[in-house]
């Protein structure tokens, strides 16, 4: 089957030299050689026995290939596997991988979702809609972050909720959301220590910028020594490259705080 592709694309190089310039046929070529090199790299991989899932059985030659090219298996949108690695990351977020499968995606350097990625990925509309069918079946909007039953919604639903708090939610969605009097106010609290020291800075954050906008916010991170202990810390957890894009998305939230850069 190579040998077939590699003969017709060489036939069609043949046939653009006569009707082109010879720099545009030399990088007709080029491309044709690259083509050739990946379909010969895709093709010699071999799928590990562990793989269940259709989808990643289908791309994983693909990612492999991309790997070796570039460095990473991370196929951008706009071809049909770059539309498969988006599958993936659903399905990943959904819980219909495996762990191994999971594992073996994180070893190869593949990115997975994480909870902005959700809200940009999914549906307005189709999810407003499993939204309101929670709604229905529950009697309230207070879903859990993480709701085994469909994982996407919780953090869609987490999300809303965070872009409304920075007025970066398009009017029409607000609208919508409040004609369904959606509750704006998250009355589930994180128990984890991170959030629970992140609430305190953010409402104390908040208070100073409201009053006194950037200005305030230095000057109360010149005197008030824990929280910039708290923040610089945060830093170095992600210096370390274990802050969760969750939480970066976080630490950026903070009024007045360009927290990448030194206080």
């Amino acid at each position: 089957v190579l040998v077939k592709l590699l003969l017709t694309l060489l036939a069609a190089a043949d046939v653009a030299s006569a009707f082109v310039p010879p720099m545009h046929t030399k990088n007709f070529l080029c491309r044709v050689q690259s083509a050739v090199d990946d379909a010969d790299t895709a093709a010699s991989v071999q799928i590990p026995p562990f793989i269940a899932s259709p989808v990643l059985e289908q791309v994983y030659p693909a990612l492999i290939a991309h790997k070796d090219k570039y460095g990473n298996p991370n196929i951008p949108l706009g071809s049909a596997d770059g539309k498969r690695c988006s599958t993936l990351r659903r399905l990943h977020f959904q819980n219909k991988l495996t762990e191994e499968e999971a594992a073996h995606l994180t070893d190869l350097g593949f990115r997975f979702h994480s909870f902005e990625d959700v809200y940009y990925e999914c549906d307005f509309d189709e999810m407003l809609q499993k939204l309101l069918d929670y709604q229905q079946e529950f009697q309230t909007f207070q879903i859990p972050k993480k709701y085994e039953p469909d994982p996407e919604l919780g953090a869609w639903v987490t999300m809303l909720r965070r872009l409304k708090q920075i007025d970066d939610l398009p009017e029409d969605q607000v609208s919508k959301l409040d004609a369904v009097e959606f509750e704006w106010i998250s009355t589930r609290k994180c128990g984890s220590s991170f959030m629970k020291r992140y609430r305190e800075v953010l409402d104390k954050l908040t208070e100073v910028h409201d009053v006194g906008g950037d200005e305030a916010v230095a000057e109360l991170l010149s005197n008030d020594a824990e929280i910039k202990k708290w923040i610089d810390a945060q830093k170095q957890v992600l210096a370390n490259g274990k802050l969760s894009e969750s939480r970066v998305q976080y630490m950026e939230d903070l009024p007045g705080v360009d927290w990448m850069k030194e206080l």
